[in-house]
């Protein structure tokens, strides 16, 4: 290459790099789903519908993966610790693994409703807390969705009226944290992935699970549950995560983008929530599921052997600033 064509590439080169550092992120932002596109039924499908539709109105190329094709949920947590998938909508648990101090939104009985837990998110650092350790090992938490309404107590045998109707039953568990409540109860426990849950209930190796009223009429494991207990454990929190180091290649008109359609995507979900409470329901007693409405005083029955569980399903400091958090907030 001669020196006047040096000059000439360089010189263009350089001009290009101020439009170049307005453009749009050029690639194929990736986010593999979590449950069936149902924007009715799934809350975190609804987000990521919302927050796709934003970024593809902004100029940026977005596409949805169906639920397990771009695999399980350690795989997908994997890949975008490695920069190999950018989002993910996730289990909560999985980002324990990188830092546990998210585990604090699973304890049972310590919000009054996803208001609460919201304020708890907006109005203290613990987020921040909490990427602070995920980030180190590649991901970043984008948004705490909600799956529907408080969770309660599905199973194939008999209603569930207090912890003594445990007895017998034999509930499969997302980890050995929710184990250790469901022994608590006086359940036996099993822990099983959720893809292998609907042949579990079916051959009985599972008579149940723990999620909100609307998760089987979602996945059709009313054709095996046939109960339902509105206990109201807590908020059933899913996470929206994305590979750190792709973030971190954004460039800020990128990043403003994506957070503004994370917001938009996080206000459709709860907006969603506040519908879903009294669907949920209806959708599962028009599924044939016989729906028990527990009263407060059995409700304070399962929440009085929960509690005492807290320094041992979290790190004992990791309760302490949740629970002050709680009540700071209430």
């Amino acid at each position: 290459m001669s020196r006047f064509k040096r000059v000439l590439w360089l010189s263009m080169t350089l001009a290009l790099v101020p439009l170049m550092a307005l453009t749009a992120w050029a690639g194929e932002i990736k986010i593999a789903l979590d449950c069936p596109p149902d924007a009715d039924k799934c809350g975190t499908y609804l987000f990521s519908k919302t927050f796709s539709d934003y970024l593809t109105s902004q100029g940026l190329k977005v596409k949805l993966y169906p639920d397990q094709a771009l695999g399980n949920e350690d795989e997908k947590l994997d890949q975008v610790s490695q920069g190999l998938l950018e989002i993910s909508n996730s289990y909560l648990g999985k980002a324990g693994a990188l830092d546990p101090t998210i585990y604090g939104f699973n304890l049972y009985y310590l919000f009054d409703s996803l208001a609460h837990a919201d304020r708890v998110i907006a109005k203290t650092d613990i987020m921040e807390r909490i990427n602070a350790g995920t980030t180190k090992k590649g991901v970043r938490i984008l948004a705490m969705v909600s799956v529907g309404a408080f969770s309660g107590l599905h199973n194939s045998k008999h209603p569930i009226k207090t912890p003594a109707d445990m007895k017998g039953l034999r509930i499969r568990a997302m980890d050995k944290n929710q184990a250790m409540y469901l022994e608590a109860w006086g359940a036996s426990s099993v822990v099983i992935p959720w893809a292998e849950i609907y042949n579990s209930l079916q051959t009985g190796v599972a008579d149940g699970y723990i999620n909100p009223a609307i998760v089987p009429v979602m996945f059709k494991h009313t054709e095996v549950l046939k109960y339902f207990s509105n206990v109201n454990v807590g908020v059933p929190f899913r996470i929206i995560i994305c590979s750190e180091s792709w973030y971190k290649g954004l460039s800020d008109k990128d990043k403003a983008i994506i957070e503004e359609g994370v917001a938009k995507g996080v206000a459709a979900n709860r907006a969603w929530q506040a519908k879903i409470e009294a669907s949920g329901l209806g959708a599962l007693k028009a599924a044939g599921v016989q729906v028990y409405e527990n009263t407060q005083a059995e409700r304070d029955e399962f929440a009085k052997l929960a509690r005492p569980l807290y320094p041992k399903v979290v790190p004992p400091e990791t309760a302490e600033l949740f629970v002050k958090a709680a009540e700071a907030n209430r």
